[in-house]
């Protein structure tokens, strides 16, 4: 298991990538896979309740952060380090959705020093945040700061993609002739994807593991399936067989568990 390894300059680079596309004000700039974000949405979704407090860190364009909001009563916060990431959410929350502005704020911190108190979210929530640090010693320190602003009993959704996951789905795509995927995601965002068991012996002493939730199935049909009948084209985010892979995944959330995106549910020990 190969970690690439990523440089200040990468992280640089990266940290201006979003500040650019922050400024197309779309959505999905930020997840283009928008059909995935909305599994990973359902998924941190399902560990709410009315009266909670909730953070949502690199919150980007604040999409998920307003649909908690809509499910739920809660009391929601979008983090994020990019100054435009959070001008453009405070942006689209008055355009789209005026009527969460008494529920919904966002501030502009990095997620390994936030501006909140000890003790203070029932439910934080990291889709590809920590993965966008390039370092294992800066998501160690994320790691810690997150234990440190929730609630004791209170749960960290991580939505995060491992090494592990990759690789289980670079193996199946080779078995029908498809490239594998770049771990580094620098054909787009840069990316330091977890080591598993890292991550839980990390996390071991700060958090009790409730869940794995895996996305294999969502990942064979839109990584191998949709490759292959688009063929010689290439596959598209917004095709229907991504929908239709939507909906399976709903019922039959894992398949082999494949793909790099992993959500880790824990929480935090009294």
């Amino acid at each position: 298991m190969k970690d690439e390894g990523m440089d200040a300059s990468n992280a640089a680079e990266l940290k201006e990538k979003y500040e650019e596309i922050a400024r197309s004000l779309d959505y999905n700039t930020t997840a283009c896979d928008y059909n995935l974000r909305e599994l990973e949405i359902d998924t941190a979704a399902a560990w709410m309740k009315d009266g909670d407090r909730v953070l949502d860190v690199g919150c980007g364009l604040g999409y998920a952060v307003t649909q908690y909001a809509l499910r739920h009563k809660v009391e929601a916060h979008g983090l994020d380090y990019a100054e435009n990431m959070v001008a453009g959410a405070r942006q689209l929350l008055e355009k789209n959705f005026p009527q969460l502005k008494v529920s919904v704020t966002f501030v502009h911190a990095s997620v390994c020093q936030t501006p909140f108190p000890d003790n203070h979210f029932d439910v934080v929530s990291s889709s590809r945040c920590l993965m966008a640090l390039l370092d294992w010693e800066l998501q160690k320190e994320a790691l810690k700061e997150i234990h440190r602003i929730l609630k004791p009993g209170g749960v960290m959704a991580l939505m995060e993609g491992t090494m592990e996951g990759l690789e289980r789905l670079n193996e199946m795509r080779s078995r029908f002739g498809l490239p594998a995927i770049d771990a580094t995601g620098k054909d787009r965002l840069f990316t330091r994807k977890f080591v598993e068991a890292e991550l839980l012996e990390y996390c071991g002493g700060m958090f009790a593991l409730e869940k794995i939730q895996r996305f294999g199935m969502y990942y064979f049909l839109t990584r191998v399936a949709h490759p292959l009948l688009a063929a010689p084209e290439s596959p598209k985010y917004d095709a229907k067989i991504n929908d239709i892979a939507r909906a399976i995944a709903k019922v039959i959330p894992d398949y082999e568990g494949l793909g790099h995106l992993a959500a880790f549910m824990f929480r935090k020990k009294t």
